[in-house]
């Protein structure tokens, strides 16, 4: 099965991370009007797996924030805190 999905974060996203401890596995929720997404791990698949996704994808998203700051960095200044001209 493959899948596509778009979530496109504002300044009223919320991210929340629900901890339980060694009681089951963490829940990673991201929180927008009319959308969300959730990322938690199933016991059907391998904690070893469940530990492979959440490091490239913490890799992916600190690529992605140095990527974004890189690109802030050459916008001029009324372009940074108004967002991008169509």
């Amino acid at each position: 099965m493959t899948a596509s999905m778009a979530f496109y974060a504002d300044g009223n996203t919320i991210v929340r991370l629900s901890e339980y401890g060694t009681i089951r596995t963490p829940i990673l929720t991201l929180d927008g009007e009319g959308h969300s997404l959730t990322v938690s791990a199933f016991a059907r698949v391998p904690i070893a797996e469940h530990l492979t996704f959440a490091r490239e994808l913490s890799a992916a998203c600190a690529d992605y924030v140095r990527a974004l700051e890189t690109y802030a960095s050459a916008l001029p200044d009324d372009e940074t805190s108004q967002g991008e001209k169509p």
